[in-house]
């Protein structure tokens, strides 16, 4: 039995002998979608299958970009209709003119079948891209060096799984609104867990972070970004819960010391000096906090050479160990690297590449990110000196791409003497599944942490 037997069309083959596309499936499809009558459109059936790109010839993609845009606008996509909208545009050449038109009337399949052949053209598109993604790894894999290989196996990873994600997510997202509608209002009944949580009440209380989300920390430098975020990746972990850390800005040496101050109350400078500044009873306090440190779920790395992908590399290691995505903390976000790492990116490019590629990570794996980031210089021009989302660095677009925002503020930052010495306000300026709200907490810089009002 023949493949046009099984009703799938001949596929065009590289000179290897590897599919590339299905010329006759795609002639099918813009054939049918040309003839389409009032009884039966199967413009919307292709529609609903067919992703941008998964043409393999252009003229196709051009034909198909047109059928579209008149669908859309509730005009015909007879060959008429769509031979004037071609000579409006001047693609009429590129098409293939008005006998290649005329051409795919002739191929068209049954209006019924045509989401069949549109599945077939989206299924050779889908193994173009993993050609193409194996190629580029073969190429990448040519021009690492011996200090570069995890990197590059972790960015040819991250590709290899985004096409994954792609294929899995087809048959789950569109549907009828109400087909769903009882189980959700069914979920309602179930009281909702956090995926992860801060250890500080009041945020908890505000913020249920769930699956998917990103969460961007940012201040000014010294507002205590480093002490809030490895104070929530520690609690979060004493929950049980799997924690993972990016440090980028600080060492092993400097964040083990942090921590072990956070949890023993041994002062942070003690720890500094080694021995020559230990007191007596820092040792005691040391041999009864930190041994339950060793056992958390708390994953960290070092690496100052940290990407999306390396990311999403760690998240899925972490998931097949555990069974559970983590919360991920990122210190910080302007310090990593992008996937491209092209020296012609500029620092906003770069910025907003890097917010995208977290949050799809974040939905991707069902993962809890937080990436602290810097604030600019406008609240420093400011009488109040209080921040405002608006003052993300370098793109707009950790703004947009954020679940939530959290502005750290303290009054004696700027005013050693102000009668709120030793309070930090979180502002909550942006809360896409909550209200926003100003949160106060104390920061004992001494012990390098930010804990709840009541246990200052």
């Amino acid at each position: 039995m023949t493949e046009l037997d099984l009703g799938i069309p001949a596929a065009r083959t590289a000179p290897e002998g590897m599919p590339t596309a299905s010329p006759e499936a795609e002639a099918a499809v813009l054939g049918a979608c040309l003839t389409a009558t009032a009884a039966y459109d199967p413009v919307a059936d292709a529609a609903r299958v067919l992703a941008s790109g998964d043409w393999a010839q252009p003229a196709n993609e051009t034909v198909w970009d047109v059928i579209v845009r008149l669908h859309g606008t509730g005009r015909p996509t007879g060959v008429p209709a769509v031979e004037a909208e071609l000579r409006r545009t001047g693609d009429l050449a590129r098409a293939g003119g008005i006998v290649r038109l005329s051409q795919l009337t002739q191929e068209a399949c049954p209006a019924t079948q045509t989401a069949h052949y549109a599945e077939i053209v989206h299924g050779y598109a889908g193994l173009r891209r993993y050609q193409e993604a194996l190629v580029r790894g073969m190429q990448t894999a040519r021009q690492a060096d011996p200090f570069t290989v995890p990197d590059a196996i972790a960015a040819h990873q991250a590709e290899l799984e985004a096409l994954t994600a792609d294929a899995a997510d087809e048959g789950d997202t569109f549907g009828r609104f109400g087909d769903h509608l009882d189980e959700e209002i069914d979920a309602l009944a179930v009281p909702l867990e956090a995926a992860a949580v801060t250890g500080l009440t009041d945020l908890d209380a505000l913020m249920k972070m769930a699956p998917g989300e990103l969460i961007v920390v940012a201040g000014r430098p010294a507002m205590g970004k480093s002490a809030l975020t490895l104070g929530i990746a520690v609690a979060n972990a004493r929950t049980g819960r799997p924690t993972l850390v990016h440090s980028l800005e600080m060492g092993r040496r400097e964040v083990t010391q942090r921590i072990v101050s956070a949890r023993s109350r041994v002062a942070f400078h003690h720890l500094r000096g080694g021995a020559a500044t230990m007191e007596e009873g820092d040792w005691d306090r040391l041999d009864r906090y930190t041994p339950d440190l060793k056992t958390l779920p708390l994953w960290m790395d070092y690496s100052t050479k940290v990407s999306p992908a390396r990311v999403r590399s760690r998240i899925k290691s972490l998931v097949r160990e555990t069974g559970r995505a983590p919360l991920v903390v990122v210190d910080y976000l302007q310090l990593m690297q992008t996937d491209q790492r092209s020296s012609r990116q500029t620092p906003y490019e770069k910025a907003t590449e890097i917010s995208r590629e977290l949050k799809l990570l974040a939905k991707d794996t069902g993962s809890v990110v937080i990436a602290l980031a810097q604030l600019n210089r406008g609240s420093e021009h400011r009488t109040d000196k209080i921040p405002q989302v608006s003052d993300l660095r370098d793109s707009g677009a950790l703004e947009q791409d954020a679940d939530a925002v959290i502005l750290i503020h303290r009054e004696d930052a700027y005013d050693p003497y102000s009668p709120r010495a030793g309070e930090t306000d979180l502002i909550v300026g942006k809360h896409r599944n909550g209200p926003c709200a100003k949160i106060t907490v104390g920061h004992q810089f001494h012990y390098s942490r930010i804990v709840d009002m009541a246990k200052v």
